[in-house]
């Protein structure tokens, strides 16, 4: 009977110790999940960061007070909610045009334009970037007017607040437009790429050119056959191509000036609106064709029919 009842004590013994193992063992487990689970969370999150410092490292490496220059950007992410990976991502845009946009404040202001851009025009901030460069490096428009020389010259201050306050600039006339038409400001950007820099040498505003944009699509033309056929409108009248200086002519309307210099779209537009050709179906057909030729004419009609648009 002893040697029965020390049997089932050390059965009983044996469970609890058992017990207590198996519930060390699972207690284990679940820390080595939970250890699994942070890896798993924060590992590509440092390897995502880990990746967009090399890439700004490649681009700002030559910037003076590229350190500076990286923890400014990742602050200026943060101010708008965006992470720092995203943020040194949209600096190392920049970055790469040092030689356009020049000294540490000036990259910082322009990458926070770049941001402002995406988060207004309800774009990637990526896509708002290229835009914004693609957009500056056609018009120089966050030069303020002046040439890069004369911009390169400037202190990193003056570089920086010029950038400020013509990106603000830009902003509010892309912002103003979106609010009065029916088109996006991702879709306007994408057409004024394509002809920005010749509307540029003809002295059209960046309104203008994002007035014309906005109309076309409102009329349902798609960017990218907005964006050409305006393209192609300013090369026509700047080569006089089928002879249209002579046919505008007949009605009354230069398309250069005393200079010999091409006269704005917006000059020229606001001419044909108020001439005799829009009280003719046929003149209207005559001299959109001689201005944006047989593939676009039908744009260059939608411009006249909705100047006033």
């Amino acid at each position: 009977r002893l040697i029965a009842d020390v049997d089932a004590k050390i059965g009983v013994v044996n469970s609890i110790i058992l017990d207590g193992l198996a519930g060390i063992g699972e207690s284990v487990t679940l820390i080595t999940d939970q250890m699994q689970q942070l890896v798993e969370s924060t590992v590509p999150l440092a390897r995502e960061v880990s990746e967009a410092r090399l890439e700004f490292e490649k681009f700002a490496s030559s910037i003076k007070g590229a350190e500076e220059l990286r923890q400014g950007i990742i602050g200026i992410g943060e101010s708008y909610g965006f992470t720092a990976t995203q943020a040194m991502e949209a600096g190392s845009k920049m970055a790469q045009l040092s030689g356009i946009f020049g000294e540490q404040q000036a990259i910082a202001a322009a990458t926070e334009a770049g941001i402002m851009f995406g988060m207004i025009g309800n774009m990637e901030t990526e896509d708002a970037m290229k835009r914004i460069i693609q957009l500056h490096q056609q018009t120089m428009t966050l030069y303020g007017g002046i040439s890069q020389k004369q911009f390169m010259m400037m202190s990193a201050e003056q570089q920086a607040n010029i950038i400020r306050q013509e990106s603000a600039r830009l902003l509010n006339e892309l912002n103003t437009i979106e609010n009065r038409s029916a088109a996006t400001m991702s879709q306007v950007t994408h057409v004024m790429n394509q002809f920005a820099s010749s509307a540029q040498l003809a002295g059209d505003s960046i309104s203008y050119m994002a007035a014309m944009s906005a109309t076309l699509i409102e009329a349902g033309e798609e960017q990218g056959k907005a964006g050409r056929a305006l393209r192609m409108m300013y090369a026509r009248l700047g080569a006089n191509t089928g002879n249209n200086a002579e046919i505008l002519a007949e009605f009354g309307i230069a398309t250069k000036d005393a200079s010999g210099n091409l006269r704005t779209m917006e000059d020229i537009m606001r001419d044909i609106t108020r001439s005799t050709i829009m009280n003719s179906e046929a003149d209207q057909l005559r001299v959109a064709q001689a201005i944006a030729g047989n593939d676009h004419y039908v744009r260059a009609l939608k411009l006249m029919n909705n100047h006033g648009r």
